[in-house]
C-alpha cells in the first residue's frame, strides 16, 4: 500500500471504519485511488460512494452510512449493558431537523431511526455513539419497560448518567411514558436478574426493596415485604465452590437475623415473570400460613437451643 492509499486508508479508520467518498477523497486523483483499493480488496465498497474498511462492525457501517450514530439497545450493548431482547436490528439517531429517506441504495430495512434535538457524538471502542444519558432517554421511549428499565438501571448503578441527566432529555408530552419508566428506575440494582425480579414483584403490589443492608449478613439483592430475602444467582458469579459455601453461610446468617432466604437461578428468572411470582409467592405464603413454626415446648430444650445459638 502506498503513502497516498494509506493516508486515505487511515482516514476512513478515523471515521470508525466506514466513510462517504465525500468525507475523505479531495479530488480525482484520492477518488481514483479509492477505486483502486476497493478492486485489490483493501476497502470494500457496500454502496455507490460509501467505502469501508474489510470487517467493519455491521451496525458501524449502517450508522455511518446514514451519517449517524448508534443509539438506544445498539449502544446499551456496545457500552456493555444487559439487555433481554433478541432484537439485532441497528438503532441509529439523527438530528431532530434532518430528513433522513430510504433509498434502493440505503435501504432502512432492519433500521430503527430515532430523532433528538440533543445529539452528543462519543466514541467507544471505535462505535460512533451518543453519551449513555441520550442511550438511556432512547431506550425508555423506544424497548420494553424490562429492557428499557434494564439498561437504565445498568447505566446507573455504574454511574455512566445520573436520573437528573435522563429526565432532562426526557421533555414534552411524548415523553411522559419515559418520565413514568424512569421514576422505577433503581441505581441500586446490580443484574438484569435482580430488575426482572423486582419489576415481576412490584407489578403485582408487594413491597420490593432493592439492595438493603441486612445486619450480619450484609447487602442482599431484594427485600420482600420486609422479610423474605431473594437472591438472584448468575451462573458467572456463584458456580465456583467457594462462591457455593459463601452463599450458604449467608443464607445461615439470615435465618438467624429472623430473615427467609429464597434463591433464584438465572433459569428461573430466564423461565419469565410467571415463574418468578409463583416460586416468590409460594414461599411467602407457605412461611407466613405455616402452623409447623413454633419453639420446643420443654424449657429444658428451650435453655440448650439458646445456649447451642450463642
Amino acid at each position: 500500500m502506498d503513502l497516498e492509499t494509506a493516508s486515505l486508508a487511515a482516514r476512513i479508520e478515523a471515521l470508525h471504519g466506514a466513510a462517504h467518498v465525500d468525507e475523505v477523497a479531495h479530488g480525482a486523483r484520492e477518488r481514483a485511488l479509492l477505486r483502486t483499493a476497493v478492486a485489490a480488496g483493501t476497502l470494500q465498497q457496500h454502496a455507490p460512494g460509501f467505502v469501508a474498511i474489510p470487517g467493519t462492525d455491521p451496525h458501524v457501517l449502517q450508522a455511518r452510512h446514514f451519517r449517524a450514530h448508534l443509539t438506544c439497545l445498539t449502544a446499551a450493548r456496545a457500552l456493555g449493558y444487559p439487555t433481554w431482547s433478541t432484537d439485532q436490528r441497528t438503532h441509529i439517531v439523527v438530528p431532530a431537523n434532518r430528513g433522513l429517506r430510504p433509498s434502493t441504495t440505503r435501504p432502512t430495512t432492519g433500521v430503527v431511526v430515532h430523532r433528538r434535538t440533543v445529539l452528543t457524538p462519543v466514541t467507544v471502542d471505535d462505535r460512533p455513539l451518543v453519551r449513555p444519558a441520550e442511550v438511556v432517554a432512547c431506550a425508555l421511549t423506544c424497548l420494553s419497560e424490562l429492557d428499557a428499565l434494564t439498561i437504565a438501571d445498568a447505566a446507573l448503578n455504574r454511574g455512566d448518567t445520573t436520573t437528573e441527566e435522563v429526565t432532562e432529555l426526557l421533555t414534552g408530552r411524548y415523553s411522559v411514558g419515559a418520565r413514568r419508566r424512569l421514576a422505577l428506575a433503581e441505581p441500586g440494582c446490580r443484574s438484569p436478574l435482580e430488575t426482572r425480579v423486582r419489576l415481576a414483584l412490584r407489578a403485582i403490589g408487594l413491597d420490593v426493596e432493592v439492595a438493603p443492608v441486612v445486619e450480619g449478613v450484609g447487602e442482599v439483592d431484594l427485600c420482600v415485604e420486609g422479610w423474605l430475602v431473594v437472591e438472584c444467582d448468575g451462573f458467572e458469579f456463584h458456580s465456583s465452590c467457594g462462591q457455593f459455601e459463601k452463599d450458604r453461610r449467608r443464607d445461615q446468617r439470615a435465618l438467624a437475623a429472623g430473615y427467609v432466604p429464597v434463591r433464584l437461578s438465572a433459569a428461573d428468572v430466564v423461565e419469565g415473570e410467571r415463574a418468578i411470582r409463583r416460586t416468590v409467592c409460594r414461599a411467602l405464603l407457605g412461611i407466613a400460613r405455616s402452623r409447623r413454626l413454633a419453639l420446643p415446648y420443654n424449657r429444658g430444650i428451650m435453655r440448650k437451643v439458646e445456649e447451642a445459638a450463642r
